[in-house]
């Protein structure tokens, strides 16, 4: 495995800069000189932008697509840890340490990346450190989600892991999956199969409907009990 593979470099405006929310709060003239120092790499469907194989260094930001975060175990099986959407940082570990990768990272769907180098970042965090500060809540929304992903695997059953995910991804009352039912299986740790058995129980129990990728919470209050472990 290795670093970027088939990475094709492009450049970015200020004015693109403005419709993403990370950057979306610095001055005209900040946005300017990220646009002047960035770099956007873009990443076809399946391809590898990171292994943990490989040490690299920069601030990365998801323009647009969206891209995984996994590991692989000896037998070959996929865990995937996180995916990032469009306006989300990642691969913090290499701005702010030596650049190794714990996890490798590969492209969903067609995706854009912008890259600032660490010398950079670091000169405009000096700037407007209000950017640290979203980093910082970014950093820990991301710590609390990976500790309930920890506990779901670890200690939970197969329908209580699918619940603590749906509550935690919500927006309103529905979630939107966003990848396909292959990849959500290896986000829960389990096979395709059993993820379908799975969710069409939790659909005749009255918790949830699915419905074009979404998946739409009928009873959050039995939702979080099942999340608690009492899923019948």
């Amino acid at each position: 495995m290795g670093k970027k593979e088939g990475g094709v470099r492009t450049r970015i405006t200020a004015g693109e800069l403005e419709e993403v929310a990370l950057f979306a709060t610095l001055s005209a003239a900040q946005r300017e000189h990220v646009a002047r120092e960035a770099s956007v790499e873009s990443i076809a469907p399946g391809g590898l932008y990171f292994s943990e194989r490989a040490a690299s260094t920069g601030f990365h930001v998801l323009l647009s697509g969206r891209v995984k975060l996994f590991k692989v175990a000896e037998d070959g099986k996929e865990q995937i840890i996180y995916i990032f959407g469009p306006g989300e940082p990642f691969c913090l570990c290499s701005v702010f340490s030596d650049g190794k990768h714990p996890a490798n990272l590969a492209a969903l769907e067609s995706s854009r990346v912008l890259v600032l180098a660490p010398r950079q970042f670091e000169r405009l965090s000096k700037e407007d450190p209000a950017l640290l500060l979203v980093l910082l809540q970014v950093m820990s929304r991301r710590l609390k989600e990976a500790m309930e992903m920890i506990d779901a695997l670890s200690l939970k059953q197969i329908p209580s892991r699918i619940a603590a995910y749906f509550l935690t991804h919500a927006r309103g009352e529905s979630v939107r999956l966003g990848v396909t039912h292959r990849e959500f299986a290896k986000i829960i740790g389990v096979t395709p199969e059993t993820l379908s058995r799975t969710l069409t129980k939790m659909a005749k129990m009255g918790l949830i409907e699915q419905r074009d990728g979404e998946i739409r919470m009928l009873d959050r209050q039995l939702l979080e009990g099942c999340r608690d472990g009492t899923c019948a």
